[in-house]
């Protein structure tokens, strides 16, 4: 994983399909991370969908 997609990183996938934040996500989160879970505030700006943290509720 680049250094440039972490500082874009704004939340993830889980496995269960479920979405966590950046500001929720945990040590075991950021050591898991796959490309293919990893939402970007560029997928956030190009997609036409709101995406909020199943943890604090925040929209991403």
């Amino acid at each position: 994983m680049q250094p440039h997609e972490l500082d874009d990183l704004v939340g993830i996938y889980e496995d269960d399909g479920g979405v966590k934040c950046r500001d929720c996500m945990e040590d075991e989160d950021w050591k898991g991370l796959r490309k293919e879970n990893i939402i970007t505030m560029g997928d956030m700006e190009r997609g036409d969908e709101w995406l909020f943290c199943d943890y604090c509720e925040k929209r991403l």
